[in-house]
């Protein structure tokens, strides 16, 4: 990583400004495009070749609402706390996700970033090498079970946002008022949905959301599961190293930077996440251009094939998959 982290983190700081005018913008276009593709998707219903390009274009711009409320969930992506509050409170039923009781939990999760002894606090649990070999049998059918594909990105993340979100156990610390204002904007929203087109049209927005929720569930997954990725324990783990090393750079090329608010910028976000998302790759390649910041770069190809890591390595900082072949005896496996 970089060689001098006061000098990255002072860059950094330069960054760290919100710029309203650019904030207004980038949700107005957000959110018109987001309801441009879901209302054609609407009203396309029966005609495929309209209807699953406008699908995707819903789920895009979701996603990247989903983005702008991670923003306000720092207080970044406007200069007034009061409007960046308000604002991701609004975007809730579209991020599927409620306000309060998130900026919680994903606070929790920059605050512990490649803490082993926090692993609560990732989307995507880890186990490591000696727990594994620790484990018994059942442990490790639930685990293997939990880190497929399907349950990470084909089935987990639309369960996750779908069901679990709308009353998470950690959101009750943050206020049940808020849970119950999500809920009925998210009940508001479907209920127009299903005004403006019945019960084919909520079928049609839950294929979006389902769009947005497999791929938005593989995007945390590649930032926090590649290969070299630094996990450490507190106090050795000091925050320029969880933040520089525990998280990747998704090499995507610049549509998926536009579309996702430069959500790929993942290192730089967790050292300062004061950096709004419409400034970060500027900050990102400014550091970068200086040799001050050199990420692990992760194409799309190559995040894909992260699937295949199951394991940290602490002996060898990585990750690895499972073992080959039927487990050993766990007495064999401690000798």
């Amino acid at each position: 990583m970089g060689s001098d982290d006061t000098t990255i983190r002072t860059i950094s700081r330069q960054y760290a400004s919100a710029n309203d005018r650019r904030a207004w913008l980038e949700l107005s276009v957000t959110f018109t495009l987001y309801l441009a593709g879901l209302l054609t998707a609407l009203s396309a219903i029966g005609t495929l070749w309209i209807l699953l390009p406008a699908m995707v274009l819903a789920a895009t711009m979701g996603l990247r609402l989903y983005m702008i409320q991670h923003d306000c969930l720092h207080r970044s992506f406007f200069t007034s706390r009061r409007m960046n509050d308000n604002v991701g409170t609004l975007l809730s039923p579209i991020a599927m996700t409620p306000y309060q009781a998130t900026r919680f939990k994903h606070t929790q999760h920059h605050t512990h970033v490649a803490d082993l002894n926090r692993r609560d606090t990732f989307e995507i649990y880890v186990m490591t090498v000696k727990e594994w070999a620790d484990a018994p049998p059942l442990t490790r059918a639930k685990y293997k079970l939990y880190r497929s594909p399907v349950t990470l990105i084909l089935v987990g993340p639309f369960i996750l946002y779908a069901f679990l979100r709308r009353v998470p156990l950690y959101g009750l610390k943050t206020g049940i008022g808020d849970l119950v204002l999500h809920n009925l904007l998210l009940a508001g929203l479907i209920v127009s949905v299903w005004a403006y087109a019945g019960w084919p049209g909520v079928a049609v927005w839950v294929g979006s959301v389902y769009i947005a929720c497999v791929f938005g569930g593989l995007i945390p997954y590649v930032l926090h599961n590649f290969e070299h990725v630094h996990w450490g324990v507190k106090p050795d783990l000091d925050m320029e190293t969880a933040a520089l090393e525990g998280s990747s750079v998704l090499d995507w090329g610049r549509p998926f930077d536009v579309a996702m608010m430069n959500i790929a910028y993942h290192d730089l976000h967790h050292l300062n996440a004061k950096i709004p998302g419409y400034k970060i790759k500027t900050a990102y390649d400014d550091l970068e251009a200086r040799g001050l910041i050199t990420s692990e770069k992760i194409g799309f190809i190559d995040g894909i094939k992260c699937l295949r890591w199951k394991l940290y390595d602490e002996e060898n900082s990585c990750m690895v998959p499972f073992p080959k072949g039927p487990p050993e005896p766990r007495a064999q496996l401690k000798a």
